[in-house]
């Protein structure tokens, strides 16, 4: 008789684990979130998830996800910055999140780790990107003066519109498609087994190390 309890009881605490195991996983069931960002003009991601980067006047966050992961999404304000992040135990997602963020204007982004970021038009003076890990990127209709770029690791970013001037750091095995964004002036630096494809009218600084490979459109004046 004690042994069969005791079988019970191992029974019991084995299917309690399998329930522990199947909550790791995204239930399915998508909802959203939105909140005011006033004043936001820098953004972070650390994790997965796609940035939907949109600018108007009417500055918000709205959050897509599933409903047991969604709680375990943190995103705070520090300054003019929106930090996105996760807690440690959240589940595994089984759909994508979406992060929609409007602003009005927009000087620096942030991809840590998997992350994702789109947008289809923006207008600014200066703007920075910092990928760091196994990120993408596709920004079209830019309009900038100033772009300051740095890709580290195996991540990935797809620039179009046009910008006076860039600076591009390469490092890992990253790659930058720009041959859409036109520039007059671009200084890029590849280390690693990083490519580049820029578009280039006036000026271009270059500097490659190691198995690095750039192809540019345009008739620079090249500086090696």
């Amino acid at each position: 008789m004690k042994i069969y309890v005791f079988l019970v009881f191992i029974l019991g605490l084995v299917v309690a684990a399998s329930g522990c195991t199947m909550s790791g996983w995204g239930s399915g069931n998508m909802i959203n979130q939105t909140k005011e960002v006033n004043g936001v003009n820098q953004v972070t991601l650390n994790g997965i998830g796609t940035i939907v980067l949109q600018q108007g006047d009417q500055e918000a966050l709205t959050i897509e996800a599933e409903d047991n992961i969604l709680p375990h999404i943190q995103s705070k304000v520090e300054g003019n910055k929106l930090i996105i992040s996760y807690d440690t135990n959240t589940p595994t997602p089984t759909k994508d999140v979406k992060f929609y963020l409007t602003v009005k204007d927009m000087t620096s982004i942030g991809i840590s780790g998997a992350g994702k970021i789109q947008s289809t038009g923006f207008n600014t003076k200066t703007m920075s990107i910092n990928m760091d890990g196994a990120g993408d990127g596709n920004l079209a209709g830019l309009n900038l003066e100033k772009l300051t770029v740095i890709i580290s690791g195996a991540g990935k970013m797809v620039l179009a519109g046009k910008a006076t001037e860039q600076t591009v750091t390469i490092s890992g095995a990253g790659n930058y498609e720009a041959k859409e964004l036109a520039t007059e002036t671009t200084t890029i630096n590849i280390d690693g087994a990083g490519k580049g494809t820029i578009n280039v009218s006036k000026v271009l600084n270059a500097i490659i190390n190691g198995a690095g490979n750039l192809n540019y459109l345009g008739s620079p004046q090249v500086n090696q």
